[in-house]
């Protein structure tokens, strides 16, 4: 009954119903993107540590700009840091379809793209997660995130698989292209929506001690340590297996542009289902979703590294996308509800900054160890990883519990 009025509530506000369908077509062009972006760096090099490269190219620039972009997040107009970055995005998308259909795509001016995208993407992100406070009341905070956790989800399925038919039929190029115009009406909702005034950040603190004002706020949490934990080692140990599928359909599975896109909506599917359990199973179910997430994407990480078959590597990337999904999305509840709203963009800049550079980081490392190890292999050491930091922190469950009631 709780759910079904918070969702009818949430409905009627049109500021927040405008944000999410531009959040929403946000999410569908990053997809599109990523997708594109990884074939395009295989097809131009076939190395498996070049597409670990480009992966990090586009997330580790979160590491440089996140600790200001958290700030400017709680001192700037939400609206103003959202339009500015997403009208980057449509240019530097539209020079990048440009460039490739001149010829001028090499490997180095692709890494070169995905910096300035990464930059781009981390200034506007902890923006991007404060702003779901601004258009909606703490009561309806949990429904909101999980909301917004199912569509970028939805464009997950949806965005790969629109980028592998347009490259299969069309080109990269028309693909880059295609990025653009969904930014487009990314921005035109933005234009639209008005935010509601919220508190901001006050006093003259300087980066370090804002951020590091943040992370205390965390990590002295009894409920929100343990999840943050699990969170940031499952983005360094397990979801660069997903930055990693190109080679995983190509060398594995025999397949092209179409099976990747395959394997990441399959992932996107099961993150829709995840997405569904969070809201149905509210903020009392957030830290039994990351630990058991986590562990059951641990084991589907083990099976689309040894799949043989591309429809057993389907059901394997469907929970795990799904189980690594409902991690993300448990935290991410978690600290939406309980931060401060002075201070919600800097601890959602450090979300952002997890989300975006601790996959980078791990896709470079497991990108290079896949070409000299294997990619099963590697994919087999990455779980094992993240198994034992389940296994030390499995004893916090039961105060992580009570904690995100207390709290």
């Amino acid at each position: 009954m709780a759910l079904r009025q918070d969702f009818r509530t949430l409905m009627r506000n049109p500021s927040f119903v405008l944000f999410t369908l531009s959040s929403l077509a946000s999410s569908l062009a990053y997809w599109m993107l990523r997708t594109t972006s990884g074939w395009h760096a295989w097809q131009l090099t076939h190395d498996t540590a070049w597409v670990g490269i480009v992966v990090a190219a586009d997330m580790i620039p979160a590491m440089l700009v996140g600790p200001w972009a958290g700030q400017l997040a709680d001192r700037l107009d939400l609206r103003r840091i959202l339009m500015a970055s997403t009208m980057a995005s449509v240019v530097l998308m539209v020079s990048t379809a440009a460039m490739v259909g001149m010829g001028l795509a090499s490997v180095w001016l692709l890494c070169a793209i995905m910096m300035t995208n990464g930059i781009i993407a981390g200034l506007s992100q902890p923006a991007h997660h404060a702003a779901v406070g601004a258009v909606t009341d703490r009561p309806q905070m949990g429904t909101a995130v999980s909301i917004s956790s199912i569509l970028f989800n939805v464009s997950r399925f949806i965005g790969p698989a629109i980028s592998g038919i347009i490259i299969a039929g069309a080109s990269i190029q028309a693909s880059y292209g295609s990025v653009a115009l969904v930014m487009v009406f990314s921005l035109l909702g933005l234009f639209l929506v008005r935010f509601r005034p919220t508190a901001r950040m006050t006093g003259q603190k300087g980066i370090i001690n804002g951020l590091a004002e943040a992370f205390h706020y965390i990590m002295a949490s009894p409920a929100c340590a343990p999840m943050f934990i699990i969170f940031a080692s499952a983005a360094l140990f397990l979801r660069p297996i997903g930055e990693l599928l190109p080679e995983l359909a190509d060398l594995r599975l025999g397949g092209d542009a179409r099976t990747l896109a395959q394997l990441s909506s399959a992932m996107g599917l099961g993150a829709i289902v995840a997405g569904l359990t969070n809201m149905v199973g509210g903020i009392r179910g957030v830290v039994r979703l990351s630990f058991v997430g986590t562990g059951i994407a641990t084991l589907a990480g083990l099976g689309l590294g040894w799949s043989a078959s591309t429809p057993v590597a389907l059901i394997a990337a469907g929970f795990y996308g799904g189980a690594i999904a409902a991690g993300g999305v448990s935290i991410q509840t978690a600290l939406q509800v309980t931060a401060p709203e002075a201070m919600r963009g800097r601890i959602m800049g450090l979300f952002g900054m997890t989300f975006r550079v601790a996959p980078a980081l791990g896709a470079i490392g497991m990108g290079a160890l896949a070409s000299r190890l294997g990619l099963s292999q590697t994919f087999t050491l990455g779980c094992a990883l993240m198994m034992a930091v389940l296994v030390v922190l499995s004893r916090q469950f039961a105060t992580a519990k009570r904690g995100i009631i207390a709290e």
